[in-house]
């Protein structure tokens, strides 16, 4: 009787020491679910995220997608203009003094004249909301409505100037040019000493006849100079009374300024690279190589530390035709910039199709408008 009822003593303080524990370990455990689905549960993204990260903020988590950024979306135009008067002495008049003079001299002015046109076109595009960027290369040989009737983009740059061309750009993509710049070819190596060797993508050789940049014929090729020279030989007709010998025309002498390469480092030669045309196959080198350079210009300035940035573009600015570009709108970019390095980058063509010309005129690259404004409506 004695062993039973000690045995009953026994039980019933176990079953109370055994529900006291159970009380505290249901307790803990009602505390720390509660905690999970309320706002102190950062609990279950420590349950449910992996132990490693890979972001750049203090704590390893990356922030660059949702953060806000310093600087604002923009679109930049640059432009490349044809100007080099170490080889064409003809240029149109740029001061009313010259044409003063021009009128004095030779009465009217004619179609011998050269107007300072557009070369090169790209439309660089930051979104901040998408984290995006988007390189657009413009043809010049597009051809667009204007009142002065249908002309290429590089004469509405030569008769227009960079605000004219903006605004044409802005109506053929729906977006708003926020900042131009446009520098001449002769300045083109500023653009490489101010923000470091520039690389791009070269499709085919290219040589210097004299006069222009074009694809190096295939002609058996003598080193001079260091440099690849290549003779072309045009034939005259007989005479028709075939009594005189065959004559031969000046000889063409092309010289190949740059190998074709994948990626090149361009310290110099930028000239060649964006000076070249040659539209036997469209415009499809000249696109790529443009695009290449945009987008090596853009690496270059991404890599740059704020300072380094503005020095960079205080260099340019001082070399270039005409921009909008200030040092406080740099300032006030610098992380959109640099974030060319991390955002999703888009490299294209503005959509159209290239007509080749027949019967001595020029081909012009026939514009997809509604393509275009189609494409950047996520952009505006």
């Amino acid at each position: 009787m004695n062993n039973l009822r000690n045995f009953g003593i026994v039980f019933a303080v176990s079953f109370v020491i055994l529900g006291i524990i159970a009380l505290f370990a249901c307790g803990y455990v009602a505390d720390t679910v509660a905690g999970i689905f309320t706002d102190d549960g950062d609990d279950l993204d420590a349950i449910l995220t992996p132990s490693e990260t890979t972001g750049i903020g203090n704590e390893g988590e990356d922030d660059r997608l949702t953060r806000k950024l310093n600087g604002e979306s923009f679109t930049w135009l640059m432009i490349v203009s044809d100007y080099r008067p170490n080889v064409f002495d003809n240029y149109y008049p740029q001061s009313e003094k010259d044409v003063d003079k021009i009128k004095e001299d030779f009465g009217i002015l004619d179609d011998e004249y050269k107007l300072i046109e557009a070369t090169n076109i790209v439309i660089v595009r930051a979104d901040v909301k998408t984290r995006e960027y988007v390189i657009m290369t413009v043809p010049t040989a597009t051809k667009v409505d204007t009142p002065s009737g249908k002309i290429s983009l590089g004469e509405v740059y030569a008769l227009g100037g960079a605000e004219t061309l903006s605004a044409e750009i802005g109506s053929m993509t729906g977006l708003t040019v926020d900042y131009y710049s446009v520098i001449h070819a002769t300045e083109l190596q500023s653009v490489a000493n101010a923000v470091g060797s520039i690389q791009c993508n070269i499709p085919v050789d290219i040589a210097f006849d004299g006069k222009n940049y074009v694809t190096a014929p295939e002609e058996v090729t003598t080193d001079k100079d260091d440099k690849k020279e290549t003779t072309a030989k045009k034939d005259n007709d007989k005479d028709k009374d075939k009594d005189k010998d065959e004559t031969t025309e000046a000889e063409t002498t092309y010289v190949v300024e740059l190998d074709r390469a994948s990626s090149v480092n361009l310290a110099k030669k930028l000239t060649a690279a964006l000076l070249f045309y040659d539209d036997a196959d469209g415009i499809d080198d000249e696109m790529l190589i443009l695009q290449s350079f945009a987008n090596g210009l853009m690496v270059n300035l991404s890599e740059k530390s704020d300072g380094d940035l503005t020095s960079a573009f205080t260099s340019i600015n001082k070399k270039l035709v005409k921009t909008n570009i200030t040092k406080e709108d740099v300032l006030a970019h610098t992380e959109v910039i640099r974030g060319y390095s991390w955002f999703k980058i888009q490299t294209l063509t503005y959509p159209g199709k290239y007509i080749t010309g027949r019967q001595g005129r020029e081909g012009y690259y026939n514009p997809d408008i509604d393509a275009a404004i189609s494409f950047f409506a996520d952009y505006r």
